[in-house]
């Protein structure tokens, strides 16, 4: 008899099972469509956990995800010069509670390898200190913008990658995604103790929000049962960026489907908390 704790028995699994065993008897493949479908009734029917549904509805939806869509933009990404000190890195690595760090020789489009804060720590107990990064760096991988989520996934399991450098279609970095990245697509956020929560979204007084600039259109669609356009880019900031058709200062609005975006700050060039009002 199957156990409900055995590995393999959840409903996702269970669905997949009953997909495969259909392609043998001869009968059509169930669409996605079609497993959608059963997630929401058998979660209707409390059959499953409302969690579990958004689950496997996310996994259906990896193979529709481009890396571009869930990476960390070039803007936030930290990294470290191949001529810096073992000692200078492992501060920056700790101060900012990261694991893995690109490294550059020249500017943030030329990324020559990957270090990680173990090597750090173990180089800088050895005496190392005072050595360059470079001598403790690792290769990078590095994958186009557009590669899919699923296939990204699929392959860092095998090779044992945590971070990814995504490069754009002119061979600049684009950004950079960590396996924690495409595991969440699947799961849902992941916290932990170096985690920073920052709400993309928080809602005011009035019916009016502070929306993150990096927020996904589709998301704040989702959110505010609106239909922003996504066109041409994948967040509130570009969205703001395109409709204005230069960089925004503080203050600028845009209407878009009954909605005002109003920029409210930005750090540099980039647009970090917008006001959003029903107009």
């Amino acid at each position: 008899m199957t156990g409900q704790n055995e590995p393999g028995a959840g409903p996702m699994s269970r669905l997949v099972r009953r997909r495969v065993a259909r392609v043998r008897n001869g009968a059509p493949p169930v669409s996605e469509d079609e497993l959608i479908a059963l997630t929401d009734a058998a979660a209707e029917a409390d059959a499953i956990e409302d969690a579990e549904r958004d689950m496997i509805a996310s996994a259906l939806a990896l193979d529709r995800t481009v890396v571009r869509e869930v990476m960390a933009p070039r803007a936030d990404m930290v990294t470290v010069d191949a001529d810096m000190t073992v000692t200078a890195s492992l501060e920056i690595a700790i101060s900012r509670g990261l694991s893995r760090l690109p490294v550059c020789r020249n500017d943030i489009d030329d990324v020559v390898g990957v270090v990680l804060l173990k090597d750090l720590a173990r180089t800088e107990r050895s005496g190392g200190g005072d050595r360059p990064v470079q001598e403790s760096m690792r290769r990078a991988m590095f994958v186009p913008e557009t590669k899919r989520v699923d296939e990204l996934l699929s392959e860092m399991r095998t090779a044992g990658g945590h971070l990814a450098i995504v490069v754009d279609e002119y061979g600049g970095t684009a950004g950079l995604v960590t396996l924690e990245d495409l595991v969440e697509e699947l799961v849902g956020e992941i916290v932990d103790e170096f985690d920073r929560p920052e709400p993309l979204m928080e809602p005011l007084a009035g019916g009016e929000a502070l929306v993150h600039g990096r927020m996904p259109v589709d998301q704040l669609n989702t959110l505010v049962g609106a239909a922003l356009p996504d066109d041409d880019w994948d967040t509130v900031g570009g969205l703001i960026f395109s409709t204005l058709g230069h960089v925004p200062e503080v203050g600028e609005t845009v209407e878009v489907d009954g909605l005002r975006l109003r920029v409210e700050h930005m750090e540099g060039r980039r647009i970090t908390r917008v006001r959003l009002t029903r107009t």
